[in-house]
């Protein structure tokens, strides 16, 4: 009875929304319809955003942008079998096979009924049809290939959810902001050799809805504004150098104001320059000291996504961790925890702050290490031998089949060390080791990794501003054209320390579910040792003619 309340007040609130009206009344009807016969989905679910978003953007003085663009789409899962065993399950090969059982359509803008009604319904015909032949496939599978490491299901329960929250509203000042990139494009584009420059905003707004046959029904808004300020030139040796800078925030009034960017802009230009004459790094092992947002880069790429739950059951994994649960990871003073629940930090807003994932899962928080000691995996539905419950990380971008993602992954430490301590233990650490400096790396691109294991095991991050500190005291030295590259285990095994001084770094991950938002945080972290490799090259010359300048001749 309580169950029916929640229901009934959530669709008498959603009563205005005709895409929620229409979704749930498609989804009964289906689930009606199939009763009874082979063949049935045990599970369908529909995942629906509907979004505006705007772009504008400003190169070398001028606005080159400046768009509006309304969009919806639907995903549909279907699921025939049964929890145990469906259609989801991969079909293992002597490779392996990666089926994507989300599939996409655009939806009608509007709200005419039948035009909705038309399009959900072909959609989720289609979908049961292709789960149907699925599960026939992974059926002859099971029946010739040995008998799998993992033997958890394909579907765990979930509790029901109805939560229909208000509409997402973002107040953009289009005008304001296409006036203030142009002038923010003017100070990126100042300098002769700043031969490419950019100046950007983009904005969205969201409903994302969630219903399922088990009977969730959510909507909940999710607003984002990025401006973002871009420079770029070329070594006289063909390398081509980019800064790229931004800041991720909910609604535009919590942007920077103008002088804050305008000195971004002069900061950005100034940098990129800078590093055209800095020295080539070559390869190197030794020391490297990660500042703040530079190290929260680092543990997502070394740590957390092999810490995602269905890559301890996929054969074709390195499921490093697997069966590491309760061995010391990293020193006794560090923890780390997942926590979409989270809106910001030290009054920073987090990108990867949700209510709900992708399969109407509340947030969680998701303890990965604490103390040192490594504690267990992010977890979508899909059940896994050490866990057979989601923890609220199933994640994917439209169109996409969800699994367990990091949200808002956050480094902290009972041991802080300031700023000048790390700085000396570097320098400790370069002498220790006989290296004439230390390196510290502040700013980074981001990073990839691999976790199979066909392919080597490693990650790569791309260090964009770093430095040498030198042991006998003379002034650090900038350098360029170097990546952080390694293996996960010894990775983490050198770390020896961390900082006082947690940063945000907000983004966007890509794998095997697209793209999503999410943020690191960390403290500086030092590395007794840490290699580098030379970052790839072009071999194009500088421009031979000077860019043109204001008032000059054509």
């Amino acid at each position: 009875m309580f169950f029916l309340w929640l229901l009934a007040t959530a669709l008498a609130q959603a009563a205005d929304d005709p895409l929620m009206s229409v979704l749930d009344a498609e989804l009964e009807r289906t689930m009606a319809g199939w009763e009874g016969r082979d063949g049935a989905p045990y599970f369908v679910g529909y995942r629906a955003v509907d979004q505006v978003s705007y772009t504008i953007r400003a190169r070398g003085g001028a606005l080159a942008d400046s768009s509006q663009q309304s969009s919806r789409s639907l995903d549909v899962q279907a699921r025939v079998g049964s929890p145990a065993l469906d259609s989801t399950h991969p079909i293992r090969s002597d490779g392996f096979s990666s089926r994507n059982f989300y599939r996409g359509v655009a939806l009608p803008l509007g709200g005419d009924p039948l035009a909705l009604e038309t399009t959900i319904w072909a959609h989720t015909t289609d979908s049961i049809r292709k789960a149907q032949q699925a599960f026939s496939e992974v059926q002859a599978s099971q029946r010739v290939r040995v008998e799998e490491e993992d033997t958890s299901g394909d579907f765990s329960a979930a509790a029901v959810v109805s939560d229909i929250r208000p509409q997402a509203a973002l107040a953009l000042d289009v005008p304001g902001w296409e006036a203030a990139l142009v002038e923010l494009s003017v100070a990126l584009d100042a300098h002769e050799h700043i031969y490419r420059s950019e100046a950007t905003l983009h904005a969205e707004q969201q409903d994302r809805y969630i219903l399922t046959s088990e009977g969730t029904r959510i909507r909940q808004p999710r607003t984002w504004v990025r401006v973002s300020l871009q420079a770029q030139t070329r070594a006289e040796d063909g390398m081509d150098l980019q800064l790229y800078r931004w800041v991720d925030v909910p609604q535009p009034d919590a942007l920077p104001d103008t002088a804050e960017l305008t000195d971004w802009a002069q900061a950005v230009a100034r940098d990129v320059v800078a590093m055209r004459a800095a020295p080539k790094q070559a390869p190197y092992s030794g020391p490297v000291l990660l500042r703040g947002a530079a190290a929260g880069v680092f543990v997502h790429e070394v740590l957390g996504h092999r810490v995602e739950g269905h890559r301890q059951k996929r054969e074709h994994e390195g499921q490093t961790f697997k069966d590491l649960v309760g061995t010391m990871l990293l020193p006794p003073e560090i923890s780390i925890v997942d926590d979409p629940t989270l809106a910001e930090y030290a009054g920073m807003p987090l990108n990867g702050h949700y209510a709900y994932d992708e399969e109407g899962v509340a947030a969680q928080p998701a303890v990965l290490v604490e103390d040192g000691v490594f504690q267990g995996f992010l977890m979508s539905r899909l059940p896994i031998t050490a866990a057979n419950e989601s923890n609220g990380h199933g994640r994917a971008a439209d169109s996409l089949q969800p699994v367990a993602r990091m949200a808002n992954t956050i480094l902290s430490t009972s041991a802080p060390r300031s700023e000048a301590q790390l700085r000396r233990m570097l320098i400790a650490e370069a002498k220790a080791s006989g290296q004439e400096w230390g390196l510290l790396v502040e700013d980074l691109a981001g990073g990839f990794t691999m976790t199979g294991r066909v392919m080597p095991n490693a990650y790569n991050i791309r260090a964009v501003t770093a430095r040498r500190v030198y042991v006998d005291g003379r002034p650090d030295e900038l350098v360029r054209g170097i990546d952080l590259v390694g293996t996960p285990l010894v990775a983490l095994q050198n770390v020896v320390a961390a900082g006082d001084d947690p940063a945000v770094f907000n983004g966007f991950c890509g794998a095997e579910s697209g793209s999503v938002p999410n943020a690191a945080v960390s403290p500086s972290l030092l590395l007794r040792s840490q290699e580098l490799q030379r970052k790839e090259k072009g071999s194009q010359r500088p421009p031979l003619l000077p860019k043109p300048v204001p008032g000059g001749d054509s």
